[in-house]
């Protein structure tokens, strides 16, 4: 089975089309929390702009029946050796544990592991709102732990009191001469770490975005060098990048083709991968009319490495810009974009005191290209027109300035 994989796609399709069965050592998901929340998103540098939703039609029902065949055809794609973390929260955690137990077994159910963190928000009403929870599951009765990999240091009280050998009575036996592993404390099911900072440079804007380090103890512990970790909910590739940096083979999935070029772009740039295949991003023009309209926008907007406008109305027909000389860009979701398209835009580029513009679209008429030979004759404006397709099949992806 092919490794450092970039699916895009329903993950339920893609585990049936391309995962082999048996194949896999540790599964980490991050599903989308039934919160009833959207989220708007600015990626990183690149400014890329989509929309995140984490809502769901009906109630919490719902969203476990939406659950349930994917985690069970995770578990269909575990080694018989293979773990599963699943990260939710207090919205639906105890009901996908209980389909959880139904799915894997009471018995192979090991921990639920809490992260436990600071921040602000606090309501009068009840105790603070500090944790998540991940559950963790095994397929069979035999997996992989390393407690050694993310021992955790005693505190100073556990230290003093272990300066002294000490003789200890449980069930009958005695332990003579209990002595402080000198790696440090077993690692307990309470993980105290904070979120990312604002400030941090793993940030890219994500806004379930989790700490590398909470990903590395989860790895470390439950995979060993060169084993698969699969994440079907990639998001913006925080476990393929933790992955990479820990010598493990990963495969990725999404359903949005501009977060799999967010993770693309930190793997190869800040991870040092290579050889990364993509499978299923949309590159043929049915596929990119079925997208999205927003999100079709960003896609275009990022394959070119430009900034999108954060705007999602009354935004000039300006949809992004040129990352270094910050010519106006704009994109259509349609073909045969014809003269008054092209004069609007014009209108708009003079607007932001520019003399170039970029338009991306499927297609162009003959009037268009008109238009644009008189706005460089007569107005001083240089507008380049850009198939879509010609620009999806340009090797390197063009960076336009």
């Amino acid at each position: 089975m092919k490794t450092n994989v970039l699916y895009y796609g329903d993950n339920l399709e893609v585990m049936h089309r391309h995962i082999d069965n048996d194949s896999i050592d540790l599964i980490y998901i991050d599903p989308p929390f039934f919160s009833s929340k959207q989220y708007e998103v600015i990626y990183g540098d690149a400014k890329e702009k989509r929309m995140f939703e984490d809502r769901w039609k009906g109630d919490v029902y719902h969203y476990v029946n939406w659950m349930e065949p994917r985690l069970a055809l995770m578990r269909e794609k575990l080694k018989p050796t293979g773990s599963i973390y699943v990260h939710l929260d207090w919205h639906a955690v105890h009901y996908i544990k209980i389909a959880m137990d139904r799915i894997f077994g009471y018995d192979n159910f090991q921990n639920e592991v809490i992260w436990y963190y600071r921040g602000g928000g606090i309501s009068k009403k009840r105790y603070g709102r500090r944790h998540d929870n991940i559950l963790f599951y095994t397929k069979g009765k035999s997996w992989k732990f390393n407690p050694d990999a993310i021992r955790i240091p005693y505190s100073s009280d556990s230290l003093e009191r272990l300066k002294y050998k000490a003789r200890a009575f449980r069930g009958g036996k005695v332990y003579d001469s209990y002595e402080a592993n000198p790696e440090g404390k077993h690692p307990d099911d309470v993980l105290i770490m904070q979120p990312i900072m604002p400030s941090a440079k793993e940030r890219l804007g994500y806004p379930t975005q989790k700490p590398e380090h909470l990903l590395k103890s989860l790895i470390e512990a439950s995979s060993d060098s060169d084993d698969t970790v699969a994440d079907f909910f990639c998001g913006c590739g925080t476990t393929l990048a933790v992955a990479q940096m820990l010598g493990r083979k990963w495969i990725g999935c999404d359903v949005s083709p501009t977060a799999l070029r967010v993770v693309k772009e930190r793997l190869v740039n800040k991870c040092g991968a290579h050889d990364i295949e993509e499978v299923g991003v949309p590159k043929t023009i049915e596929a990119l009319k079925a997208m999205q309209h927003f999100e079709f926008q960003n896609y275009v907007v990022s394959f070119i490495q430009g900034i999108n406008n954060p705007k999602l109305v009354g935004d000039a027909g300006i949809d992004g810009w040129t990352v270094f000389n910050r010519y106006p860009i704009q994109v259509k979701q349609s073909e045969h974009i014809g003269r008054p398209e092209i004069q609007k835009f014009e209108s708009a580029i003079r607007a932001e005191k520019r003399d170039k513009g970029y338009v991306f679209a499927f297609s162009f008429s003959k009037p268009a290209y008109e238009e644009v030979a008189r706005c460089k004759q007569e107005g001083n404006i240089e507008i380049e027109l850009w198939p879509v397709l010609d620009l999806m099949g340009a090797d390197p992806a063009p960076s336009i300035l």
